[in-house]
């Protein structure tokens, strides 16, 4: 038997197996995400996890920006502490990411079907979906994202039926609630739905009358004084940091890199060395090698975008066009266009499933090595680390006075709750005695945090007390490009 039939008979054997076992293919991304969670924790993943831990109220926990996923959370999180599972609320809003991500695999291959893409093409673009860099990396933290893609995935497949219109609508509206950036696929229902004036009435009456209501009914209970254009406000609300840009080809270059990063992320730097690590990489070498050798077999076949619906390139062309201008910067904010960038690219693979098959375990391979496998460790977090290498140092009840919590100290204290967090308002030596007083009596020092130092070294009495009660010798510092901890001792 020659090469050639030797190849056609392997891969006709592969695709019978695809199309008995695809269910159980495309399980797998869930398996992985329960498996490897990430170390590596996204900052507002933290801060909700605090906030839920220390029971704030409802009003804390609503955001205009993910108005009720710190809320559902929450509930989901004392639902569980009510079964008698006692965890951590961030572990809970892991767990329950990756499973909603990993329904999103499956959510997403029956919105490949839909289109009319066929089992063989359809199993691989649904698992690349699943194992794309950024996808993958937030599949396994506490996040917004996933939830409300999860939903507008959910919306896609029912307005394939034109009985389903309304619940379409409150798939979207769900949507909306997790995350503000659902609302730009609002143009993909009207496109869809054009020529049935009442399933569009429909459908935009069930995705915004319940937004519109969750948003005013969260206004007032955040705000004391509320008024329309304190609403405006609260809803438009985003951190100082965030900005529309207008700078055409920095916007262009920002926009090709991060559209690149969803797919494939991490650095060569995040390596991590170990055996694993360069066991997965000689085998992205060697997909790789064939991946390449197969392209070039292919050289000067003709690819055709033909049969792809317009609605997928208003889908993917309303966020493109949006995050080109809003923080061009942020790769995450363009999960939202992930799916119809995928299934256009399974449009052009659609006489090519070789292709996807063999591209497929190199898209798996580098991102395990360079983006999940690393960020799963704890050292890949500073933070983090850090924060899990004081514990013996902080036994519980040590007081710790901060003056600014930023980003990092949620970190810090969330992974050492045992501590005694103080804030610290003003550079006043008396409260900073009584402080010291309730150390002495619990036998432990008090420690204060870099940025409640730096408060209290500001007026002369505070230098003064600073200097009678340091001990230097038991200085704990972490320093690296890009963290500065430090907690000085006093007795």
């Amino acid at each position: 038997m020659s090469h050639s039939e030797l190849t056609k008979t392997a891969w006709i054997g592969l695709l019978r197996i695809v199309r008995r076992y695809y269910p159980a293919l495309l399980a797998l991304p869930l398996v992985l995400y329960l498996a490897i969670p990430t170390r590596n924790y996204y900052w507002d993943g933290i801060a909700f996890a605090n906030d839920i831990e220390k029971h704030a109220p409802g009003a804390v926990l609503v955001h205009p920006n993910h108005l009720v996923y710190a809320l559902w959370s929450g509930w989901l999180y004392g639902r569980i502490q009510e079964l008698g599972f006692h965890t951590r609320s961030l572990f809970v809003m892991q767990v329950v990411n990756s499973i909603l991500a990993g329904l999103s695999v499956w959510l997403f291959y029956f919105c490949l079907r839909l289109r009319g893409i066929h089992t063989p093409v359809a199993v691989p673009v649904a698992l690349a979906f699943g194992f794309t860099a950024t996808w993958w990396r937030f599949a396994t933290d506490a996040n917004a994202y996933v939830p409300s893609i999860f939903l507008l995935l959910t919306a896609y497949i029912l307005l394939a039926n034109s009985k389903n219109v309304a619940l379409a609508g409150i798939a979207h509206a769900g949507a909306i609630v997790f995350h503000q950036l659902a609302i730009f696929s609002l143009p993909l229902a009207l496109v869809r739905l054009r020529g049935r004036p009442r399933g569009l009435a429909a459908y935009l009456a069930c995705a915004l009358l319940p937004v519109t209501a969750g948003y005013i009914a969260a206004y007032r209970a955040v705000s004391p004084q509320p008024t329309w254009p304190g609403l405006l406000a609260w809803v438009t609300y985003h951190s100082p940091d965030s900005e529309f840009s207008f700078r055409p080809l920095v916007n262009l270059a920002l926009t090709i890199r991060g559209t690149f990063r969803l797919f494939f992320g991490g650095r060569i730097s995040d390596f991590a060395g170990d055996g694993i690590s360069w066991g997965v990489l000689f085998l992205a070498v060697l997909v790789s090698i064939a991946f390449l050798v197969h392209c070039w077999r292919l050289r000067g076949q003709r690819v055709a975008l033909s049969g792809a619906p317009r609605h997928l390139f208003i889908w993917a062309g309303c966020y493109a066009l949006f995050l080109y201008f809003w923080m061009p910067q942020n790769t995450f904010y363009r999960l939202f266009y992930l799916p119809p960038l995928l299934i256009v690219f399974a449009f052009l693979l659609r006489s090519h499933a070789g292709a996807a098959w063999r591209f497929l375990p190199v898209l798996f391979l580098w991102n395990f090595a360079f983006v999940i496998y690393p960020q799963s460790r704890a050292e890949f977090n500073a933070p983090l680390h850090f924060a899990l290498v004081q514990r013996d140092k902080w036994p519980a009840g040590s007081p710790i006075v901060f003056y600014k919590f930023h980003p990092d100290l949620w970190t810090i204290s969330y992974f050492n709750m045992q501590a005694a967090w103080i804030s610290l308002e003003r550079a006043d030596t008396a409260e900073l005695d009584r402080h010291l007083a309730y150390a002495h009596s619990e036998n432990k020092p008090l420690w204060l945090e870099a940025t409640a130092y730096e408060l209290v070294a500001t007026v002369p009495a505070g230098r003064q007390w600073l200097a009678a009660h340091e001990r230097p010798g038991e200085l704990l510092e972490f320093r690296d490009e890009k963290h500065h901890f430090q907690f000085r001792c006093f007795r």
